[in-house]
């Protein structure tokens, strides 16, 4: 078995990286040295003679002006504010604004409040309940009345329109008793069906419907099973017949 062969492949794979990797790492050694010995040498004494010259041109002072100008001004100012505004107003308002104030709110609850009070609990309330109860009564009498005006309108129409005439009422009364329409002068073709004159000559009896008066309902008629003709009922019995005149 060969062994010599994967030896060979990592000493050139090591070559190779060698090859590659060695320029970077020596770029990089190099960009490190001269980053640090330019901090070193440059930006660091840089930055240390720009923080002293920061320290002692404007934070020194920044410091003085705040110790002994801006606070003892800032100090002797709010003294003299609170001497002659604060103080004045806090007395002000609690010997003089609020007693007044006190005052006034008891004279107004004495002179307004109370009185409209009750004059609202003893007076408006009542007044308005019983003026509601009082609508309300009105309101159900307009009700009744609205109601009745209505019905009575509705009689009269009916009665002065949809009510038929009397006229009309006589003569279909008329022609219900008589068996009579406007045509009852014209001689009438002659008789077909029951009313026909039987083998002989002797006709067939017939029955006369009663008269009655006009506007009075007639007897009440019932109709066969299988017929249209109308017969009268058992109770409702002709006043003439022909038997009866002869």
């Amino acid at each position: 078995m060969n062994t010599e062969n994967p030896g060979c492949l990592t000493g050139v794979a090591r070559a190779v990286a060698l090859v590659i990797v060695l320029p970077v790492r020596l770029l990089w050694d190099a960009f490190a040295f001269c980053v640090k010995q330019l901090w070193r040498w440059v930006l660091a004494p840089v930055g240390r003679a720009l923080g002293w010259l920061i320290h002692h041109l404007v934070v020194i002072p920044l410091r003085f002006l705040w110790e002994w100008v801006i606070a003892p001004v800032g100090r002797a100012l709010w003294w003299v504010i609170d001497l002659l505004v604060v103080t004045p107003l806090t007395w002000l308002w609690r010997w003089v604004l609020l007693p007044v104030l006190k005052a006034l709110w008891w004279v107004v609850d004495l002179l307004v409040v109370t009185p409209l009070g009750w004059l609202w609990q003893y007076v408006l309330a009542p007044v308005g309940r019983a003026v509601g109860a009082v609508l309300a009564w009105a309101w159900g009498i307009a009700g009744l009345v609205s109601r009745a005006l209505g019905r009575a309108v509705g009689w009269v129409l009916w009665n002065a329109v949809g009510r038929p005439s009397p006229g009309r009422t006589g003569w279909s009364s008329r022609r219900s008793a008589t068996g009579c329409g406007p045509g009852c002068g014209r001689p009438s073709p002659p008789p077909r069906g029951p009313s026909a004159p039987r083998p002989g000559g002797a006709p067939r009896p017939l029955r006369r419907t009663p008269l009655t008066e006009p506007g009075e309902p007639g007897p009440a008629r019932a109709r066969t099973l299988g017929s249209t003709t109308e017969r009268p009922r058992s109770g409702a019995r002709p006043e003439i017949s022909p038997q009866d005149a002869g």
